[in-house]
């Protein structure tokens, strides 16, 4: 699914569920599925509340819902979601910490 197809629709769904939503409703929620994913990597490195399966399961459900609160944040900021991240990509993407160890891009 394409990061602005996402954006789109998940306006549409907010706008029908959530009609008061803010933009502080998308950063708490992600903060709140960082959280949950925090959690569920913590139990399953301890072993307990569970299995591996089950824990995966909880990452993998946070790291998407956690995904799905962010698109809003540049809704409300009126910036499309896909060309954000693909613009901040062709940034990071270029950066070499191997050959640059102190900023990623000069000797």
């Amino acid at each position: 699914m394409l990061l602005s197809t996402l954006q789109e629709e998940r306006n549409l769904w907010i706008a029908h569920n959530f009609p008061d939503g803010t933009l502080e409703d998308c950063i708490f929620g992600a903060v709140e599925e960082m959280g949950e994913l925090a959690h569920h990597f913590l139990k399953r490195k301890q072993g307990i509340r569970g299995d591996d399966t089950k824990h995966e399961a909880g990452m993998l459900d946070s790291v998407a819902d956690a995904v799905i609160f962010l698109a809003g944040v540049p809704t409300y900021l009126g910036v499309n979601y896909g060309e954000l991240v693909q613009a901040t990509w062709n940034m990071v993407r270029t950066r070499d910490w191997v050959r640059y160890p102190e900023n990623g891009r000069t000797a």
